[in-house]
């Protein structure tokens, strides 16, 4: 029994194509291929819509929230819908048996022993007058100086905050700078679970084949040192606390939210339960990065403390963030595409699917760029995929009419195309979902260079039974990659199978004989033309404007001291030797490497960096270090101090005005087998290429 779950969208905004190939679509490819096995599996999705947005978008519209819940869930669904996305239920967190099930299972973790009681003094909103959610705190990151930090996490060095660690906070519902205030509130103690949850991890993220990050970012929680959070708000609307002292208090959303798969899957059957407390169900859940620490801690942990039994998490899957043409997708300011804009692109569902799925940022950040959805689309899925499935169906139809029979020969052809749907077959077994997609298209490339070198259309008039052999070989691979590409392309699948008068077909029914029975041959898609890109690019923004490597001032320094920072635990100061003096850099790599390990070693620091006070020590740059599946690794030079880096011999301009971290973060410098690169080209220190050792792909931070 597969239990196959995406992470609960929020219910309060339009979901963009990074946000959909993150949880919904790729939980879909999955839960479609356990359908074609045959497993015993059903998928649970739904919008979570309690909390502190839900309340603050109802003030912003003058509405309540249960309106404003009833306007998204609708559009989420819709969405969701044409996309094609085969969930079992899209659900949501005010069914009738959330609060039941969210109930029991805090009375249980108070009965434990795992819920304390405090006197917190908490942000206040004096202007709006209300209580305010970690999230809805903003300020400079203490950690890497970024000034859009939320106080519940900075997404750019992805550290976990309180909002008390955040530098100049404002509130993000008034913009007032927000005021302690007392308050009494209820906490989970999860440092009690810390034994029971190393434990855990260590063998389940084996056993369920978690990747290397996921595995890294819960164990790294653990070390740091789990501790009590908070799990209820001073809101109206959410899940009522059962204890006596609280009316008028909520419980957390983070708390409530995970539970809606159990709740939602409580609204889909009334045996819930055999999927939420059987030994043999094995749960995949699917997340974007962000939602690690709360599927492998938080979410078990609860589950744990209440003494009962529950499904814990087996395989969890995650993906970096899709950004949009170089920045970020914003609504707001009308760029990036949207789950409604690609409804009215006039762009089929699949070719979306297809794109999603072939850039999916499984390793690294990715970016969505037109330039390679027209090249992707029109090269890969109709050139090669697309124009298999035509020349093929069209071929059997003119030679030997509407009725053929097509089956397996023993040829060095077929061996080899087995093996490779034995190699989608693991890839999908392990959820890889982007390799499993590039294996299929080599499937279908190695078939159109068959039918091109056995040259079918000569041999037809000198040999027809050997023409007609070959032909029944690649109408066999026709129908198996129309089984293979169900997963990602669904509406793809089913219109080759009718072409064929092929009602269904399963995994079972791979390298078969089977008679097709053919209809009208149409083509799948229709290429996208240049004039249609252009027009889709203004339609819906030019991304932001791309920063050039000329732009920062990259120069090679020497640490000749590191200490810990005094008001810090997890941030070094070092003093630099550069090309024109000593600098104070302070970074976020205690934990990571020792002062031992740093000391005397050359570094890469951005020199023009403007300088930012983190926690009271100012830094006048940034070291560069790679990150990936890997971990964190500092980018060590072999040049000498004052060295510029530069790409393809040309030095970036040395004084150059002050950047800011918003701008780095545009540049996209990566690593791509185990070279630092930019756009492709390789970054060099007068003239030796800058390498890393132990992270091969990722980005540069």
């Amino acid at each position: 029994m597969i239990l196959i779950t995406a992470a609960l969208p929020y219910v309060n905004n339009v979901p963009h194509l990074g946000n959909i190939i993150g949880c919904v679509l790729s939980a879909d490819a999955f839960a479609r291929y356990c359908r074609l096995k045959g497993y015993e599996c059903i998928y649970v999705c739904g919008t979570d819509e309690y909390g502190t947005a839900t309340e603050i978008k109802a003030l912003e519209e003058g509405t309540t929230p249960q309106e404003i819940t009833e306007r998204y869930h609708k559009i989420h669904k819709e969405i969701y819908e044409w996309f094609g996305i085969s969930f079992d239920i899209f659900g949501r967190t005010t069914n009738r048996h959330h609060k039941e099930i969210v109930q029991h299972i805090f009375k249980k973790i108070y009965e434990n022993g795992y819920i304390i009681e405090k006197e917190v003094e908490q942000f206040f909103d004096p202007q709006a007058n209300m209580f305010l959610a970690d999230r809805y705190i903003e300020g400079t990151c203490p950690y890497c100086g970024y000034k859009g930090a939320r106080g519940d996490q900075c997404e750019k060095c992805g550290k976990m905050l309180h909002p008390e660690e955040l530098i100049e906070p404002k509130s993000k519902v008034s913009g007032a700078a927000p005021i302690k205030k007392s308050t009494k509130h209820l906490f989970f103690d999860l440092s009690k679970l810390a034994s029971a949850l190393k434990e855990w991890i260590e063998k389940r993220s084996v056993e369920g084949f978690w990747s290397e990050n996921a595995r890294n970012v819960s164990l790294w929680w653990i070390k740091e040192g789990l501790k009590p959070r908070a799990i209820t708000r001073d809101l109206k609307w959410g899940v009522p606390v059962p204890l006596e002292g609280y009316e008028g208090k909520v419980f957390y959303v983070w708390f409530d939210a995970p539970i809606g798969y159990i709740s939602i899957t409580a609204s889909l059957t009334e045996d819930w339960e055999k999927w939420w407390r059987g030994k043999e169900v094995k749960l995949y859940q699917f997340m974007g990065k962000d939602n690690i620490p709360f599927h492998t801690l938080l979410f078990p942990g609860m589950l744990m403390a209440t003494g009962e039994r529950w499904t814990l998490v087996y395989h969890i899957n995650t993906t970096e963030y899709l950004n949009y043409e170089g920045g970020k997708f914003s609504k707001s300011r009308g760029v990036g595409v949207f789950g409604d804009d690609a409804m009215k692109s006039g762009i089929p569902a699949d070719v979306w699917r297809y794109y999603l799925f072939a850039n999916r940022p499984e390793k690294a950040d990715t970016h969505f760029t037109w330039d390679d959805f027209y090249e992707k689309t029109n090269s890969e899925l109709i050139d090669n995929f697309a124009n298999l499935i035509n020349r093929v169906l069209t071929f059997i139809k003119r030679n030997f009419g509407e009725e053929f029979v097509c089956r397996a020969h023993n040829t060095p052809f077929l061996k080899e195309q087995e093996e490779i749907a034995k190699e989608i077959e693991e890839c999908m077994e392990k959820v890889k979902l982007k390799e499993a997609l590039h294996k299929i298209m080599h499937l279908s490339k190695n078939a159109n260079r068959y039918f091109q070198e056995r040259r079918v259309w000569e041999v037809v008039k000198e040999d027809r039974e050997e023409a007609r052999r070959i032909m029944e070989e690649l109408g066999l691979q026709v129908r198996d990659l129309a089984i293979l590409i169900h997963p990602f392309l669904p509406h793809t699948s089913q219109a080759i199978l009718s072409m064929m008068g092929v009602g269904s077909a399963t995994w079972k029914d791979m390298g078969r004989e089977f008679k097709m029975r053919l209809g009208e041959i149409k083509p799948l898609f229709k290429k996208l033309e240049k004039k249609e890109i252009e027009e889709m690019r203004k339609r819906f923004g030019e991304g932001e404007e791309e920063v050039g490597l000329e732009k920062f001032d990259i120069e090679v320094g020497k640490i000749i001291e590191v200490k810990k920072h005094p008001n810090a635990d997890k941030l070094y100061i070092e003093k630099v030797e550069m090309g024109d003096g000593v600098r104070q850099i302070v970074s976020g790599l205690v934990g990571i490497y020792t002062p031992a390990e740093l000391l005397w070693k050359k570094v890469l620091i951005l020199k023009n960096l403007k300088p930012a006070k983190l926690r009271g020590e100012i830094s006048e740059g940034m070291l560069l270090a790679a990150e990936g599946k890997e971990g964190v690794e500092v980018l060590f030079a072999e040049g000498e101090v004052g060295e510029k880096v530069a790409v393809e011999g040309k030095k970036a301009a040395q004084k150059e005005k002050m950047v800011t971290i918003g701008d780095f973060k545009k540049l996209d410098l990566r690593v791509e087998g185990g070279k630092v690169v930019y756009k492709g080209k390789p970054l060099t220190v007068n003239g030796k290429e800058i390498r890393t050792e132990k992270v091969k792909e990722g980005v540069v931070r």
